[in-house]
């Protein structure tokens, strides 16, 4: 479109010295950072290991799945029996019925604490954009991070699964409506996907949310904008059957109690053009069962009545079946992110970890023990022989005296013990990251080196929003580094491991938030000097010139239509042009030549430029 002066464009729119809890192998959690940058897009942070709440010791510890051992501990008092935790990207939170501690991970100390919504215990999920509390009965979501944000569900709720995206899913237990809860949205979104009366459960296949129907016995996909065509599964379930949250190499665990059997569904039934598989089932002995969950590649099943847990491969053949430590209490089932199934003792004295494979592993919990020596043992003190009687010589009336027997003795036994091998790191200290001007200025302390060196340190950070992610790599000897140029506004998720020759430890986490977005403003100055092509008569150098437009402090990566307007005749309808990652964006357009006019710009948000009187060349 052409106007009087100008062209128009559409618009287009460890609060310690870490305290290690070991026992003769024991292994440090590592984190740290480095130097010379490299982008990563789209780089999501993995929640490694699983913490455990121990009201015996007052204590919340990590437990490290990939070395089987407690790695770090921060001091709680007065945990209440049967709290769980669940951790975020800095953060963890010792989860109870009348309060909701929140602890640093980095710096292991506790630093406040929230009121929960509900008195009932919730359902726990670790995810991007979490974690979240589910509080199933009251049909509330709790998400937790900077404060605790309560979003109604609108009504009870079955157990809630999570994709690799960050989205929570929920199903209605009364409407029988799917509802999700997208990573950044404050909404907890339903849609009558089912009907009122449909039994069953959701579960993760892959990286797609799908909802077992034992009403209907079928399997529907209902991640995306609309729910998937349910398929038959092939089996008759009962209505109470429990369904597990994720598949194990492509089958989905379904514990149906009244028939005492475990059976595997297909979740690859699911895929285009691909003829379903027959269940496979798995007959279990009279009892009582958990829930089933799974790690990777392996299903994982509680049988309470003879305290063991059970472990099974994809095509039913049992792993594992391992006994319960009896002091554990009441035993549950907890899936961790690094897909490995932690076996949580009730009174938090033991913990049993499966892995992807369904390999059992026990990991004592205690405070009791102080740390290994990095020496190598002394050998044991020999203790001295016991004094034996002297033996009396041979004295005989008709002949000479007999010299005593010789007492055979062993030699002495010196048992040396193997010296304990290296580990990967522990966690850097104090980890800070503050901002200066455009950057963040990242320090930390050494990390524990473990019985061998800390060969480098790895940074990585990942904006909340948008480009950005980035990483660097540093020798041991480094304690800090700098990211340069930090969007305005954006908080930063910034990670740091250490890394010796047994491999690397566990992340610590700090956030820095980039500077302040400034406020939004516009000016406008004169321009390059020109005629206006299509119409000289309209305008003509040397009056007639562009207007120089800088806009500053909007939001970035977003189209606005500006408007140039005067006091006097002047008509034109703008253009369109879009901000920076910065929310800025500088352009010269709108000839215009009547000296000693004022002209301005608005913006279609609202904002104006200050009047600016149109000078002479």
């Amino acid at each position: 479109m052409r106007t009087r002066a100008g062209n128009v464009f559409a618009k287009a729119r460890r609060r310690f010295p870490l305290t290690a809890l070991v026992s003769v192998c024991a292994v440090f959690i590592g984190v740290a950072v480095s130097g010379g940058a490299s982008p990563l897009p789209g780089l999501e942070l993995a929640q490694a290991g699983h913490w455990i709440a121990s009201p015996a010791l007052d204590l919340v510890l990590f437990v490290n799945g990939s070395a089987k051992s407690v790695d770090a501990q921060v001091p709680v008092a007065g945990l209440e029996p049967g709290s769980q935790v669940v951790q975020g990207p800095t953060s963890g939170y010792v989860i109870g019925k009348s309060a909701i501690v929140r602890f640093g991970k980095s710096d292991l100390s506790v630093d406040g604490t929230l009121t929960p919504p509900s008195g009932e215990w919730p359902a726990l999920v670790e995810a991007s954009g979490g974690p979240y509390l589910v509080y199933r009965e009251a049909g509330q979501v709790v998400r937790l991070g900077s404060g605790l944000t309560a979003l109604p569900a609108g009504g009870p709720v079955g157990a809630p699964v999570a994709t690799p995206d960050g989205t929570l899913w929920l199903n209605r237990l009364d409407s029988g409506a799917l509802c999700r809860l997208a990573k950044d949205s404050g909404t907890v979104a339903c849609r009558d996907d089912l009907g009122a009366g449909h039994t069953g459960g959701l579960s993760i296949a892959g990286d797609r949310a799908v909802f077992v129907d034992t009403t209907t016995d079928t399997i529907r996909r209902v991640s995306g904008d609309e729910p998937g065509e349910p398929v038959a599964i092939g089996k008759d379930l009962s209505p109470a059957a429990q369904i597990a949250p994720a598949d194990a190499d492509g089958r989905i665990a379904v514990l149906d109690r009244e028939k005492r059997q475990l059976s595997l569904l297909d979740a690859g039934v699911l895929d285009a053009g691909r003829a379903p598989a027959q269940p496979i089932d798995v007959a279990l002995p009279d009892g009582v069962y958990s829930n089933p969950t799974a790690s990777a590649s392996s299903v994982v099943l509680l049988d309470l009545t003879r305290h063991t847990v059970l472990t099974y491969g994809a095509d039913g053949t049992r792993r594992q079946a391992t006994a319960i430590p009896p002091e554990s209490g009441t035993p549950q089932l907890v899936r961790g992110d690094d897909k490995r199934v932690y076996v949580d003792g009730g009174e938090g004295k033991h913990v049993l970890v499966v892995d992807p494979d369904g390999k059992v592993s026990q990991v004592p919990v205690t405070a009791e023990k102080a740390p290994v020596p990095a020496t190598s043992p002394q050998p044991p003190t020999q203790q001295p022989p016991a004094q034996q009687p002297p033996v009396q010589p041979d004295v005989r009336a008709d002949g000479p005296k007999q010299p005593p027997p010789v007492r055979k003795t062993d030699p002495p036994v010196t048992q040396q013990q193997k010296p304990i091998p290296p580990s990967p790191p522990g966690i850097p200290a104090r980890l800070v990251a503050r901002l200066q001007g455009g950057d963040a200025h990242v320090t930390w302390g050494a990390a524990a080196d473990n019985r061998a060196a800390v060969t480098a340190y790895h940074v990585t950070w990942q904006p909340s929003s948008g480009a950005g992610a980035g990483a660097a790599d540093l020798p041991g000897t480094a304690r800090s580094t700098v990211i340069r140029g930090l969007r305005a506004g954006i908080t930063y998720t910034v990670t740091v491991v250490a890394e010796n020759s047994a491999g690397r430890g566990t992340p610590a986490t700090a956030k820095v938030t980039g500077p302040a977005i400034p406020k939004p403003a516009i000016t406008v100055t004169r321009g390059k000097t020109g005629t206006y092509e299509p119409d000289p008569s309209e305008c003509s150098a040397p009056d007639c010139a562009k207007m120089h437009v800088v806009v500053k402090g909007f939001a970035p990566n977003t189209e606005y239509h500006f408007t140039p307007h005067c006091g006097c005749t002047y008509s034109n309808e703008g253009r369109s042009f879009t901000t920076d990652a910065n929310g800025a964006v500088t352009f010269e357009a709108f000839d215009f030549g009547a000296v000693g006019k004022q002209v301005w710009v608005t913006s279609d948000n609202g904002v104006s430029s200050a009047r600016y009187t149109w000078p002479p060349d």
